[in-house]
Parts: C-alpha cells; sequence; structure tokens
C-alpha cells in the first residue's frame, strides 16, 4: 500500500477517494443509494395470463391501423377472464375481474353489446368513469392516479373476486395531459401504474395506433418510442393485402420464447336487436410482422387523421347509416370540414354515399366482410 495518496496509483487513488465519500456521507446523514445485493434477490419464473402472450404485472400493447380489431381484442380478453375460458390456443385462462378506461366506446350502445356477443359474465367487468374529488365532482381519470385505481381493485376484492386484467383503450387517452411524443412525458405516466400492476399481480393491456412511418416495426406504434420500450410484449393486428387475411402477430416479447400469432375476422351477433361485432380467433400463423407492413396496396393508404377518425366512427355504427351532421357532432368537428373528408374518402372508395347526406363505410374497407373496430 503507499505510503500518502500521491503515491498511489489511480486505481488505489479511486478506491481510497470513494471510502472517504462514504465515510463522510455516513457521518452527514442516511445512505441515500438504496443497493441490495442479487445473492438477496430470489429469482423468479414469469406467470402468465395469456401463456408466452400477455404476462401479470406487465404492460402489453395492442397496436394496429384503424379497423383493424383491437378493442374487439381486449373485450376477448375480458370475457375470457370472466368466464375463464381458454385461449385461442387452448391454453388456460385464470378467471377474474377486469377493470376498462375507454375514451372513445360508449359503455351502453358499444361495449355492453360486445361483450353480450362474446357471452362474457359482465358482473366481473367494471368501467372506470372518472374518480370522485372531495366536494363530490367527478373528474375524468388518469393513469397517475394510483390511488383510485387501487381503491376499484379493493372494491373487486370486497366481493370475493380476484383482479387480473386493466384494459386501457387507448393509452394515449389517459396521459393526464401529458405530450404521447416526449419520452420522459410518457415513462412519467406509465411508470407508476406499471409498478401497480407488478406488486397487485395483474396485466395490463393498452391499445395503441400505428403511424404512417415505413421501415423498422419497432418504430411503427404510434407517439414516443417510450410506450414500445416499456411494454413487456407487443400485438399488432394487421391485414394481408395479397391474401386479405386479417392477423394477430407478435411484435417484440422480451420476457421468453412467445407464441405465435392467429388469423382472425370480426363476426356478429344479433344481441335483442342489436348487431354487435366480436372477434373470432381462427389458424395460428407464423408470418413475420415486418414482411405484413412492408406490404404496399390499399390498406397502407396514407390519410388524414380527421379520415381516419371518420373510417373509426362509421366502421362502429355500421350497417346503420350516419348524417354528415352526425359525424361532424362525433368528432367535434366542423360539418364542411367533414363534408370534404368524406369526398375525398369517396373518391378512395373507402365510403358509400347511398343517399344525399347519409354515409357508411365501403363494403372493401370492412373486415372480412363484417363490420371492423378499431
Amino acid at each position: 500500500m503507499a505510503e500518502s495518496m500521491a503515491d498511489m496509483s489511480p486505481h488505489e487513488f479511486m478506491i481510497e477517494a470513494a471510502k472517504a465519500k462514504r465515510a463522510a456521507a455516513i457521518e452527514r446523514k442516511e445512505p441515500t443509494a438504496l443497493i441490495k445485493s442479487f445473492s438477496d434477490i430470489k429469482a423468479e419464473p414469469i406467470n402468465w395470463l395469456w401463456k408466452n402472450r400477455i404476462a401479470i404485472g406487465k404492460l402489453t400493447i395492442y397496436a394496429g391501423d384503424p379497423g383493424l380489431g383491437k378493442s374487439q381484442g381486449t373485450l376477448d380478453l375480458a370475457a375470457r377472464v370472466s368466464l375463464g375460458k381458454a385461449f385461442p390456443d387452448d391454453s388456460p385462462c385464470m378467471i377474474g375481474d377486469t377493470i376498462i378506461l375507454s375514451s372513445e366506446d360508449d359503455p351502453g350502445d358499444t361495449i355492453r353489446p360486445r361483450l353480450d356477443a362474446l357471452g362474457a359474465d359482465v358482473s366481473r367487468i367494471v368501467i372506470i368513469k372518472g374518480e370522485r374529488a372531495p366536494d363530490g365532482k367527478i373528474t375524468p381519470m388518469s393513469l397517475l392516479k394510483v390511488s383510485t385505481f387501487m381503491d376499484a381493485i379493493n372494491q373487486i376484492r370486497e366481493k370475493g373476486h380476484d383482479f387480473h386484467l386493466l384494459i386501457i383503450d387507448p393509452l394515449d387517452g389517459f396521459l393526464a395531459g401529458g405530450d404521447s411524443n416526449r419520452n420522459e412525458e410518457v415513462r412519467a405516466v406509465l411508470d407508476g401504474i406499471c409498478s401497480l400492476a407488478e406488486k397487485e399481480r395483474f396485466s395490463i393491456v393498452g391499445i395503441k395506433h400505428l403511424n404512417k412511418s415505413q421501415g423498422n416495426a419497432t418504430y411503427r406504434v404510434g407517439g414516443s418510442i417510450a410506450f414500445t420500450a416499456k411494454a413487456r410484449s407487443v400485438w399488432i393486428f394487421a391485414k394481408d393485402n395479397t391474401t386479405d387475411r386479417c392477423l394477430f402477430l407478435p411484435q417484440k416479447n422480451n420476457l421468453g420464447p412467445g407464441g405465435g400469432g392467429f388469423q382472425y375476422s370480426i363476426q356478429t351477433k344479433d344481441i335483442g336487436g342489436i348487431i354487435a361485432p366480436y372477434i373470432s380467433w381462427e389458424d395460428p400463423t407464423d408470418d413475420d410482422i415486418q414482411d405484413i407492413l412492408n406490404q404496399s396496396g390499399p390498406g397502407r393508404e396514407r390519410m388524414a387523421p380527421e379520415q381516419e377518425k371518420i373510417l373509426e366512427v362509421l366502421q362502429e355504427t355500421a350497417p346503420r347509416y350516419m348524417f354528415t351532421g352526425d359525424i361532424a357532432k362525433a368528432l367535434d368537428k366542423s360539418k364542411p370540414s367533414v363534408s370534404r373528408a368524406l369526398g375525398k374518402l369517396l373518391k378512395q372508395g373507402k365510403v358509400q354515399n347511398p343517399e344525399y347526406g347519409q354515409w357508411t363505410i365501403s363494403e372493401t374497407n370492412k373486415v372480412e366482410g363484417k363490420f371492423g373496430n378499431v
């Protein structure tokens, strides 16, 4: 050992300096760095809601273009969990409750009929419409309100039910005013709810749209890359333009070998006079999502955001017609701007105009000949 610090090698100097700083810190206050040796950390297996596809305690993303069944896919999950019904690959499903956050679909005329079409036990599925403030006012939900989520979970457990699934449709709709394109703001919102999921042992499935960029599938999920980075698995609903198949395919899975994809279609059922769509799972497939997204054709035409929203509204209400004014009201847009957008969609063959002022989705823009959904 060197007699003085001046005689020390750089490595010895660093060690002694660290010791000195550590000793000074201990004299001043408690340690601020919380460290734990991996010898004290127990190795644990990944627990799955849907084996090799949706992990418990983690965030999973369902992404895709408008009208390809993302919301249908999440409601199918809620229905299976409510019944303990096996997943499409016949892997077992635990029975339990689901919480839904939805900023776009109406609970009564949209979500409930679709759950009924799936045969769900709707007593095990709840929707959070807001948070009651101390003054009695109802304020909108956001993912930052972790204590409110915990209160909802406790209400479910007081009924003697297990809680397994939180659906967020879409993720961007509950960011508490945060910018969905800024990594730090997205992470700040997601960290709290993901920590709660890990602690309370439930799965989160959030919905995202795809952006219009080309190239690597990793960067196709809209908004900040933080969404994809935070999610442990990402599944994409896509259309194969060469075969007209609808596909549910993995984009990433950080937790293991992962499960394969499936073909699917959107079917409909008459629920007491209400025509309700639901997802129907078909054959497994090993298609590569990158190959599917690289395709060119009608399914990949670029559209303005307003045109995409119009298609979503029409797909939600099909087969019923909608008037121009009703579409404008639903989107909170002016009637002239919606009329112009509808004219462009009509030229592209994406909508039909059977009578003046009436609109519906075109046959070629329906999923598998039925009614699509976001």
